[in-house]
C-alpha cells in the first residue's frame, strides 16, 4: 500500500510538473507571436515614414507614432533608425531576387533569361508600384554604406549572383563562349545600376522602349553573342 501511495505521488508530481511546463512553453510562444506581430507592425511603418519623409528627414520618433509602439519596443529589435532602415533595405532586395528568379525560371535558354533579367531590373524604375521603394533605396545613405558596409555589399551580390548564374550556364551551353561570368556580371551589373540611377534621377525619364532596347544591344556586344 506504501509503495502504491509512493507511485500515485510520484505520478501526481510528474504531472504537476508537465502542467506547468506546457503553461510556460504556452506563454512563451504567446510571447514569441505578440513580438513578432509587434515587429512586423514597426517594418511596415516605417517604410511607410521613409518613403514618405525620406531617410535623412525620418527620426526614430516618427517612426514609433506611426507604428504606435514604445521606444523601449524599437530598442528591442534595431538599436538604430540606420539599423532600421538597412533591415528594410535588404528585405527590398530579397523580394527584388525573388521576381527575378521567378521570371528567369520561365525561360531556357541563356540570352532569353539574361534579357528577362534586364527587363524585370528595369521595372523597379518604371513600374510605379516599385519605382517609390527604389528611389528610397538605390541611394543608400553614404554614412550607412560606410557604418555597414558587409551588409551592403552582401545586398549588391545577391543581385550579382543571379547574372553569374546565367553567364555560367551561357558559357557551359556555348551561347556566352567567351565569357569570365565574375568579371562580367559586375560588369552587367554596373551598367544596370547607371542606367536605373539615370531613370530615377531624369524627369522625365527617358523611354524604357529605347532604354531596354539599347540595354540589350549593350549586353549582346559586351558578351560577344552577335
Amino acid at each position: 500500500m506504501v509503495v502504491n501511495a509512493n507511485r500515485r505521488t510520484r505520478g501526481s508530481a510528474t504531472r504537476g510538473v508537465e502542467r506547468a511546463l506546457a503553461t510556460q512553453a504556452g506563454r512563451l510562444e504567446e510571447l514569441r507571436s505578440r513580438r513578432s506581430q509587434e515587429h512586423t507592425a514597426l517594418l511596415r511603418a516605417a517604410r511607410r515614414v521613409f518613403l514618405r519623409r525620406g531617410y535623412q528627414q525620418t527620426r526614430v520618433e516618427d517612426v514609433l507614432r506611426e507604428a504606435g509602439i514604445s521606444t523601449r519596443a524599437f530598442y528591442r529589435f534595431h538599436a538604430s533608425k540606420g539599423e532600421l532602415f538597412l533591415e528594410l533595405f535588404d528585405r527590398a532586395n530579397r523580394a527584388a531576387m525573388q521576381r527575378l528568379r521567378e521570371t528567369i525560371v520561365q525561360h531556357d535558354e541563356p540570352g532569353a533569361q539574361l534579357e528577362a533579367y534586364v527587363a524585370r531590373t528595369l521595372d523597379l524604375a518604371y513600374d510605379p508600384r516599385l519605382k517609390r521603394e527604389t528611389s528610397l533605396f538605390a541611394d543608400v545613405p553614404s554614412e550607412l554604406t560606410a557604418q555597414y558596409a558587409r551588409e551592403v555589399a552582401s545586398c549588391r551580390e545577391q543581385l550579382v549572383s543571379i547574372l553569374r548564374e546565367i553567364l555560367e550556364r551561357g558559357r557551359a551551353s556555348g551561347t556566352f563562349a567567351n565569357v569570365a561570368p565574375e568579371d562580367d556580371a559586375w560588369a552587367l551589373h554596373g551598367a544596370l545600376g547607371a542606367t536605373m540611377s539615370r531613370i530615377l534621377h531624369t524627369d522625365p525619364p527617358p523611354l524604357r522602349s529605347t532604354v531596354e532596347r539599347r540595354l540589350r544591344r549593350f549586353c549582346r556586344a559586351a558578351l560577344a553573342t552577335g
